[in-house]
């Protein structure tokens, strides 16, 4: 039997983790009381994490595991790899009965020529019942006439009204739209439904390193607001901002931004 390679085992958890989150959300609905939402979303939250863990344990018991739900394994900074994972990105969105919510696999490694080191990844849609991942590559069309914009809801980027007046002046217009996970935005701009994400508030590895990964094996440029290529594996774990555009459309962004 062939031993699961790195980029197998990924898309087989970001899909069995998927699998776990509908049937809980299928089998336990989303509470009518608003306040009880937090806690539903993070039970979920907590038995995506707890499988992957053990999941990681069986199939690499050697690698480290970064997770958002999990405590961070400060010896991951000597290490030659480190897997990267969210297992419910979105959990608002998850709580409230919304489709913009993923889950996202990465893994970091030391000899990796891959941009921040993230050498295989994959991000499942479970309502979609979709993964996206960085060898069966959906590669991104071009851009719309008017470029069509992902934000955060909660914590849209700064520049907004720069952005605005530059793209009017630019292309006529943008049209915005608020999308929940990170991994939801990059895998509706390979879709070809938006041309470009931009993030400048701040948020975490986590957030960032599995969709990152997708995103520059379909042709997408993924960059800070100064250009640079994102590094991850640091010891301060927040990210605080960035690009994920078609090519075409990088020039006039890092002007928005800068």
């Amino acid at each position: 039997m062939n031993e699961e390679t790195d980029l197998d085992l990924a898309i087989r958890l970001a899909i069995e983790s998927g699998k776990i989150l509908s049937s809980h959300r299928k089998n336990n609905p989303v509470p009518d009381d608003l306040s009880k939402r937090k806690a539903y979303g993070e039970v979920a939250d907590r038995l995506s994490h707890d499988f992957l863990i053990q999941a990681f344990k069986d199939a690499r018991p050697d690698d480290l595991v970064l997770s958002e739900e999990g405590i961070d394994p400060t010896t991951r900074l000597k290490a030659d790899r480190c897997w990267i994972i969210d297992p419910l990105d979105g959990t608002f969105y998850f709580a409230n009965s919304r489709s913009d919510f993923a889950v996202h696999i990465a893994l970091w490694e030391r000899q990796s020529k891959a941009q921040a080191n993230i050498s295989v990844a994959a991000v499942s849609m479970p309502v979609f019942e979709t993964v996206f991942d960085t060898k069966n590559v959906k590669v991104a069309s071009k851009s719309n006439e008017i470029p069509r914009l992902l934000v955060s809801g909660s914590r849209p980027p700064l520049e907004m009204p720069k952005l605005t007046a530059i793209f009017d002046e630019v292309f006529g217009g943008v049209e915005i739209k608020s999308v929940g996970s990170v991994g939801a935005k990059v895998v509706q701009i390979l879709e070809g439904k938006a041309d470009l994400y931009v993030h400048t508030t701040g948020f975490y590895e986590w957030d960032i390193a599995a969709p990152l990964a997708v995103a520059i094996a379909g042709g997408l440029v993924v960059c800070d607001i100064k250009g640079n290529p994102l590094q991850l594996n640091q010891e301060n774990l927040r990210v605080d901002n960035v690009i994920v555009c078609k090519p075409e459309l990088l020039e006039v962004v890092l002007q928005a931004v800068s």
